[in-house]
């Protein structure tokens, strides 16, 4: 469950609460599960259209509201899983040789880095490590010369390089910012650019779905398959229509401040 001292208790800790018991318990439920709704539609368009979002995104600002991670995850997979799983369909053709390599490189390191945070193996303060890894990607798309030497090395060591992307998302929830700058690295096509970043988040999601069942099966409720599928509802209107008007140039601005003001934000809690 959520931290006691967060806004009378976080979206999530609310939404499970939602029993009526009383007229402005029901009003802060409501609000409570309207402004985790609008997470969700937000960053759920955000990832329509670009491939990335709603974990990038989702992750912070519910560990901001003070959710764990497990409920945090539990929340935001199934909607990442429909959405990604449309824009694979979408652009099934233009999957390439990231295909093979992220079941080989990157699943097992997710799932030995969400097991072992799980289970309480490795303790590390997810907060600090999702923002100060919002800060590098940041960094590393702000700065051309950052992000082509990252390329330059990524080139060279692209097995190791996934592995640690692998790794990095499961515990953190956060190698969507290391896949964008790996898919950069490889395609300049917007369409083939999304299909295939929706590809490796889709293996993500399945794959931490998967261990999250098999370590806190409490955190998955209706409530998760809800919100995914008003995901999917914001996917097939807003984000479709925004994805044929978007300019790929743009959304780099954006998507980097954002990055960048989120993790700041993030460690400054930490500080």
């Amino acid at each position: 469950m959520c931290h006691e001292s967060s806004l009378a208790g976080s979206p999530v800790r609310l939404l499970r609460q939602y029993n009526g018991k009383s007229l402005l318990t029901s009003i802060i439920s409501v609000l409570n599960i309207w402004l985790l709704t609008v997470t969700i539609v937000l960053f759920s368009t955000v990832q329509s259209v670009f491939g990335v979002g709603l974990l990038v995104f989702g992750t912070p600002t519910l560990l901001l509201l003070g959710c764990p991670f497990e409920e945090t995850i539990a929340y935001l997979l199934p909607s990442s899983v429909l959405i990604s799983l449309m824009q694979v369909i979408d652009g099934r053709r233009y999957i390439g040789e990231l295909k093979n390599s992220i079941l080989i490189y990157c699943v097992p390191c997710i799932v030995a880095g969400l097991a072992l945070v799980l289970s309480n193996l490795l303790t590390i303060d997810i907060k600090l490590l999702v923002g100060m890894t919002l800060i590098f990607s940041a960094i590393a798309r702000f700065k051309q010369g950052v992000q082509q030497a990252l390329v330059e090395v990524l080139k060279r060591h692209t097995k190791l390089y996934l592995m640690l992307m692998g790794f990095v998302h499961g515990v953190s929830n956060m190698g969507g910012g290391l896949l964008t700058i790996f898919a950069t690295a490889l395609y300049d096509d917007k369409a083939r650019m999304r299909a295939n970043i929706a590809y490796c988040y889709l293996i993500f999601a399945i794959s931490q779905i998967a261990v999250l069942l098999l370590f806190h099966i409490e955190a998955f409720d209706i409530n998760c398959l809800l919100l995914a599928v008003v995901a999917l509802v914001t996917y097939l209107t807003v984000g479709s229509f925004i994805y044929v008007k978007s300019s790929r140039a743009v959304y780099q601005q954006l998507i980097t401040l954002f990055m960048l003001a989120y993790g700041i934000l993030l460690i400054s809690q930490e500080l």
